[in-house]
């Protein structure tokens, strides 16, 4: 498999209008792009952990993939909701497990 790095640079607008399309590849796109630029960080983290608690493993994949980078980005997060929100994923869907403890070693880093 060939990974490449990709910031998928996108306006808050642009961000917010994609999360509500239902297409799955938007959404994970909108995600990380909020989590590697959007500079409202409440409004960032609000929208991580409503997609985490997706039923798509894709979806719900970014959002934590995302609380990472916003953990990097503003070195802090409230950690009252965000670390239920990561246990709760982690238990619907045990194949996340490493992107949940590489989000929390971010999380550890930075925070």
């Amino acid at each position: 498999m060939n990974m490449r790095y990709h910031d998928p640079l996108m306006s808050h607008d642009e961000a917010a209008s994609d999360l509500t399309t239902g297409d799955q590849s938007k959404i994970t796109t909108a995600l990380i792009s909020v989590g590697l630029n959007e500079t409202d960080s409440i409004w960032a983290q609000e929208v991580c952990l409503q997609h985490m608690n997706d039923n798509n493993p894709a979806i719900a994949s970014a959002g934590i993939v995302a609380i990472g980078h916003i953990a990097r980005r503003f070195g802090a997060l409230d950690m009252a909701r965000v670390s239920p929100a990561l246990q709760q994923v982690q238990r619907k869907f045990p194949s996340l497990s490493g992107v949940v403890e590489s989000a929390l070693d971010d999380i550890e880093m930075f925070t």
